[in-house]
């Protein structure tokens, strides 16, 4: 066994000191081109390369690991709402007697509440309605006059994720002195 051993190298080793004495030659063919051969041609001259530069592979993570960071950056992403308003009533409407007016609202996708995603209810900057996960929305008794609707989705912590334009609408009611005709 150890004989074998020291056969092979031996023969590592003179195959090795062959290859440290190989030369290489550069030179101009007949047709203007540059070459490279291990043997003297024509008016070839001895070349010595330039050293190697040797740069480290790059590290390419695995799919697992590419997975992952792809999961965990989905669940970073907030989450965005697409379209969000009031549908009714309509900007500008006016409300003749009606004592329980409601708000309609229209929203995509639908509603987030696994991250706590509530909706709010605004009459003329103040919250109405709190905390909602409904887009029907009675608003109940609401005075004459001119007023603005807005709502707003929040999160667990209270802060704007999105909001509808502000809709304004007029509350009006009929009068028993509107009603009587002239004598």
């Amino acid at each position: 066994m150890m004989n074998t051993f020291i056969k092979y190298f031996l023969l590592a080793t003179l195959l090795s000191a062959f290859a440290v004495h190989a030369e290489l030659y550069k030179g101009v063919d007949e047709e203007g081109n540059i070459v490279y051969s291990d043997k003297p041609f024509g008016d070839a001259k001895k070349f010595i390369p330039p050293s190697l530069t040797i740069v480290d592979a790059l590290k390419i993570k695995s799919n697992k690991e590419t997975d992952e960071q792809a999961a965990e950056e989905e669940k970073s992403a907030e989450f965005k709402y697409t379209d969000f308003d009031i549908v009714s009533p309509a900007n500008g409407e006016t409300l003749w007697n009606d004592p329980d007016p409601s708000v309609s609202l229209q929203l995509k996708p639908a509603l987030n509440t696994a991250e706590g995603h509530t909706i709010w209810l605004l009459l003329d900057g103040r919250p109405l309605i709190r905390n909602s996960q409904e887009l029907f929305l009675h608003i109940g008794r609401v005075d004459r006059g001119t007023h603005k609707l807005q709502a707003h989705v929040r999160d667990k912590a209270g802060k704007i994720v999105a909001r509808t334009r502000e809709t304004v609408i007029y509350v009006k009611q009929h009068s028993i002195i509107q009603n009587r005709s002239p004598r």
